[in-house]
């Protein structure tokens, strides 16, 4: 399996854990928002079977199982920074779907990782 190939595992998985991770959230505002005055076996059953939470959830299992592909073609200090790409798609997801607020420390952190990521790469072509 080339190296290119490997890298766009790198990149699936990360999505696919990004993606997840966006629809747990929106799982738990939707638990967050169910009346109060229901029953918590109530509401925690209405969770359980949340569309958004079984998506989330089957698509982070396809994330584990991609990962493992790349963690059986790469060393794991080559592979494990990558898996940081996934803050920065979970924050743009966040502020693109969700609207959340993104603050100048995170796009500072975002830039940090992106660097770090890049030179981590690079090592690994030498």
């Amino acid at each position: 399996m080339s190296q290119l190939i490997i890298y766009g595992v790198v990149i699936i998985s990360v999505t696919f854990n990004a993606i997840a991770q966006l629809l747990l959230r929106i799982a738990m505002i939707g638990f967050n928002a169910t009346a109060v005055s229901q029953p918590m076996s109530a509401r925690i059953l209405a969770l359980t079977f949340s569309p958004p939470l079984l998506l989330g959830l089957a698509l982070f299992g396809l994330s584990v199982l991609s990962w493992l592909v790349v963690l059986s073609r790469l060393p794991v200090g080559i592979a494990y920074p990558m898996a940081s790409l996934g803050y920065i798609v979970a924050t743009l997801l966040g502020v693109i779907v969700l609207k959340e607020p993104i603050h100048i420390l995170q796009i500072g952190g975002i830039v940090l990782i992106c660097s770090g990521v890049a030179l981590i790469a690079r090592s690994a072509m030498t």
